[in-house]
């Protein structure tokens, strides 16, 4: 609860972010709202969205709180009926749902270490079609909040932390929904692709005829990202991110793939060949790759190790092992989806982006004569 009191309800900022998020779900009289928060220290931004809802006529404002300790707690203790049981109350209510909005908080990102990937991966599989329900069905929008936990993970004072999070999730999504149209007509004229980066990432993959999307405030805040996948078995080269990620409850840091046609058939990171290996094993997709994506929100220019800020990155790409989504399917399906993310500005290594042959990023910075003034 420190973060909650530290940064309190009376903050103005959090009424503006409750504003965005009601625009972005283009929230209107009758509509019926779930507000699921993980943790405590998302109170100020579920206070604030609650208010603004009733503000616009919302019919029903429904609100449910989840606890990670007592998830991790389920996850190794229950049953195998218990593990697969499926709540079928909770299906019926997402599909009387219009609005979902998800207030995460981290008060600790390796909660779920220690938990075996089987029985994530099991329980995930069963609770599927609530997921894919509130995906396809509603107007649906998610953040994570600022906690002590995530400023220690960026290393940041609680304080700085949390005006780096109002930047980032405070920005102008008009004028990004406008660069990125640029950005996405491109990407759709586009085939080949090529990446290099002087530590020797090399890799080629074609994403022509795959379809392109623009997020720009409408799905998640923060926002700011162009993404398509390349096609299924079009994928050859070495890639070395260099940003550490968060992933089914493991701190990943310096994976490392090698691509043929598609499939990743070597893979290594600091923690151990035989431990990447449990996540590419998953099943079969999860060696193939189901996003690429370019970040392109201003107000995130370093990782904190949280992939709903880090994939946004203004100088980065995500090349993602496992799904692809619907609006860009490339054929590759997987209970996995790695957005593992590689920054190519100059004091990360460099790198240039090649569409066709020609630089549209060099170094982080667009070059691109279609892409300039972001």
């Amino acid at each position: 609860m420190k973060m909650y009191m530290m940064t309190t309800m009376n903050d103005e900022r959090w009424n503006r972010l409750a504003e965005t998020f009601c625009r972005s779900t283009a929230m209107r009289p009758g509509d019926k709202v779930l507000l699921s928060i993980t943790e405590l220290e998302a109170l100020p931004l579920l206070f604030a969205i609650y208010k603004k809802a009733l503000e616009l006529g919302a019919a029903h404002v429904v609100y449910r709180i989840v606890l990670d300790d007592l998830e991790r707690h389920f996850l190794l203790n229950a049953n195998d009926m218990q593990l697969t049981f499926f709540p079928e109350w909770e299906l019926d209510q997402m599909k009387k749902i219009d609005v979902y909005i998800g207030i995460r908080a981290r008060t600790n990102g390796l909660v779920f270490k220690g938990v075996p990937l089987e029985r994530i991966s099991k329980n995930r599989s069963v609770i599927d079609p609530i997921i894919d329900e509130r995906v396809d069905n509603t107007r649906w929008c998610i953040t994570r909040v600022p906690t002590d936990h995530d400023a220690a993970m960026a290393g940041m004072s609680t304080q700085d932390y949390t005006d780096f999070f109002f930047n980032a999730t405070l920005q102008d999504y008009g004028s990004i929904k406008r660069f990125n149209s640029r950005l996405k007509a491109l990407m759709e004229r586009t085939d080949e692709v090529r990446i290099t980066s002087p530590d020797g990432t090399d890799l080629t993959f074609s994403i022509k005829g795959i379809g392109v999307a623009s997020c720009h405030g409408e799905r998640n805040i923060p926002d700011g990202e162009v993404y398509t996948a390349p096609i299924k078995e079009s994928v050859n080269g070495i890639i070395n991110y260099n940003i550490p990620s968060i992933y089914e409850g493991k701190d990943w840091s310096n994976v490392s793939f090698m691509i043929e046609r598609g499939k990743i058939v070597r893979a290594s990171c600091d923690q151990g060949e035989g431990e990447i290996q449990k996540i590419l094993d998953a099943d079969e997709g999860s060696r193939y790759f189901g996003e690429f994506a370019i970040g392109t929100n201003p107000g995130i220019t370093v990782p904190i190790k949280n992939s709903l800020f880090d994939e946004k990155i203004l100088g980065s790409f995500h090349l993602t092992p496992g799904s692809a989504h619907k609006e860009t399917d490339n054929g590759n399906n997987s209970l996995t989806h790695w957005d593992l993310v590689k920054v190519i500005r100059p004091e990360f290594g460099g790198g240039i982006i090649y569409f066709d042959n020609i630089p549209i990023m060099i170094d982080g910075k667009f070059v691109h004569p279609d892409l300039s003034g972001l």
